[in-house]
C-alpha cells in the first residue's frame, strides 16, 4: 500500500512496524467490504512498452555533511518528483538495479477518510519476464533492512523500505492526481 500520504518514505527505527500497520489496514478494509481502495479505471490493465524505464535500485540512505555535500561513496538520486522525506539525503546504489520496460500501469485512487487525506499513485504490474527480478530485488532489500529507490522519467519517485518481498505488482505514490494521471500518460502515451 502507499506510504506517508502519497511521499516517499524514508525506513524508521525497528522493523517496519508501519509496513505491518499499512497490511493490517488494507486487510481490514477488503474484511469490511471496502472497495473504495482499488484501483480506478479499466482493470485488469493491459501490458505496455514503457515509454520510460521505471528502474528499482536498492540503496543505503545517510544525511549530508554539515556542508551540504555527500559524504564518500554517496550521491544524491535523480531529482524528486516533489519535496519529500528522504529526498535530501545521500544515498549508496547497492547492487544491479532493475529496469522494467513493459508492464501494467493502472491508476490508484484511495479517498479521504477517517481524517486521512487522500492518496494517489499508479500500480505496476510487471510482465512475466520481470517477476522473478522484481521477487528477488524486493527480497534483497526487505532480508537487509534496505530502501528502493523508484526512479522514473529522470525522476525518483520514492525512497522506502518494503513490507515484503513482491512477487509481480507494486505501487509508486503521487503527490496527486493530476501528477499521477500525467506520470501514467509518460508513460503509456496511449493511456
Amino acid at each position: 500500500m502507499m506510504t506517508e500520504q502519497g511521499g516517499a518514505t524514508v525506513r524508521r527505527s525497528g522493523r517496519r512496524p508501519a509496513g505491518a500497520g499499512i497490511a493490517l489496514a488494507a486487510a481490514a478494509l477488503t474484511v469490511a467490504g471496502c472497495s473504495q481502495a482499488l484501483p480506478v479505471g479499466p482493470t485488469p490493465a493491459a501490458q505496455h512498452h514503457l515509454a520510460s524505464a521505471i528502474v528499482l535500485q536498492i540503496v543505503q540512505g545517510r544525511p549530508s555533511t554539515p556542508a551540504g555535500s555527500c559524504p564518500a561513496g554517496y550521491a544524491r538520486l535523480p531529482k524528486a518528483a516533489e519535496q519529500s522525506p528522504g529526498t535530501g539525503q545521500c544515498y549508496r546504489r547497492i547492487g544491479k538495479p532493475l529496469s522494467i520496460t513493459s508492464a501494467a500501469v493502472t491508476y490508484l485512487q484511495q479517498p479521504a477518510a477517517n481524517q486521512q487525506p487522500a492518496n494517489y499513485g499508479l500500480g505496476i504490474k510487471v510482465s512475466a519476464a520481470d517477476k522473478g527480478a522484481l521477487l528477488a530485488i524486493t527480497t534483497k532489500a526487505y532480508h537487509s533492512q534496505d530502501l528502493i529507490a523508484i526512479i522514473a522519467v529522470g525522476k525518483t519517485w520514492a525512497v522506502h523500505d518494503w513490507a515484503g518481498p513482491f512477487t509481480g505488482q507494486f505501487e509508486i505514490p503521487a503527490q496527486n492526481a493530476k501528477q499521477a494521471l500525467q506520470f501514467q500518460r509518460t508513460l503509456i502515451p496511449s493511456a
